[in-house]
């Protein structure tokens, strides 16, 4: 599909010069656009940003990439109205031109960098209308730049606990301080909910650690089926964009509790608006048995399956 319009795409830069370099396949929010362009025209393709802040970017080279200089332009803050100048100099609306050549780099991904430095982050603000373009000016009449619609934004914004993020509150950091876990912003049930489906079956679902709580949830819901439980509920949870919820385990719950729930210190104390009540983890300890949390206490102990405990999900980043 040629493009002869332009379409969309955001990126805001606070530097001065761009180079490309090869990166593996890079995390961050996927925005696609178009394919196809014709060399000598004025087509370009456009991605803006997710949101205002500080981000790596990528770009796919596709494998019909055979321009050797694939031209991208970069609008930190948009583009001057009825400028057809790119000037990294323009104190208002800088732009920044980097040139990709895509028969070193077909089917790979390559990042947008300063000085090949790979730690190079650049800082969009969405609400100024900053872009990065993929043009074809600069290319012959009978040249075609060939572009993957993936084009990929990498947080680099520094996490904290407690930090509102894709849907719910941040309660766990990995050692990277880019991924953990984050818990849905209110039960998930009004009353309590029971682990079991009717059934006392032994499951499986064993994990009690950090980071399997997902794959206990899998289990349980697989073994169970559907109905109204425990792990259902939020198995089947979405919150915006974000339906990969789970109920957490044993020790992921005890880490709600004690980073943002009533366990934790000031001023993260409860900002999670805990009831100070039972909640269910999704830690099975026998057929009859499985592990909960008290919220007014902090103590963990084995209830009854057929207990009624609330429900607060989680999801991994």
């Amino acid at each position: 599909m040629k493009l002869n319009k332009q379409l969309a795409l955001t990126l805001i830069l606070s530097v001065v010069s761009l180079n490309a370099a090869q990166a593996a396949s890079p995390e961050g929010k996927s925005v696609t656009a178009a394919i196809e362009l014709q060399g000598g025209s004025d087509s370009t393709v456009k991605w803006p940003a997710p949101s205002t802040g500080p981000y790596k970017v990528h770009v796919l080279v596709p494998k019909t990439g055979t321009v050797t200089n694939a031209l991208y332009r970069v609008y930190p803050t948009g583009k001057k109205a009825d400028s057809a100048i790119c000037d990294s100099a323009d104190v208002q609306n800088p732009c920044f031109e980097v040139t990709v050549d895509q028969t070193q780099h077909q089917n790979m991904w390559v990042q947008l960098t300063l000085n090949d430095d790979a730690a190079t982050l650049w800082n969009f603000n969405k609400n100024k209308g900053g872009y990065v373009a993929a043009i074809a000016s600069n290319l012959n009449a009978g040249e075609i730049l060939n572009l993957s619609p993936a084009v990929r934004f990498e947080d680099a914004k520094v996490k904290a606990i407690g930090e509102k993020h894709q849907g719910g509150i941040i309660f766990y950091l990995d050692d990277t301080g880019k991924h953990g876990l984050i818990a849905a912003p209110t039960d998930q049930n009004n009353t309590g909910l029971q682990w079991f489906n009717g059934s006392f079956l032994t499951t499986n679902a064993l994990g009690t650690d950090v980071g399997t709580g997902l794959a206990n949830t899998d289990i349980i819901t697989q073994v169970q089926g559907e109905g109204s439980y425990a792990a259902s509920l939020a198995a089947n949870l979405i919150i915006g964009t974000y339906s990969d919820w789970h109920l957490p385990s044993k020790d992921e719950l005890n880490l709600m509790y004690n980073n943002i729930g009533p366990g934790a210190p000031a001023p993260l104390t409860n900002i999670g608006k805990f009831i100070g009540y039972d909640y269910w983890s999704s830690s099975e300890s026998s057929s009859n048995n499985a592990v909960g949390q008290n919220f007014a206490t902090g103590a963990q102990s084995y209830y009854g399956k057929s207990g009624l405990l609330y429900v607060r999900a989680v999801r991994a980043f």
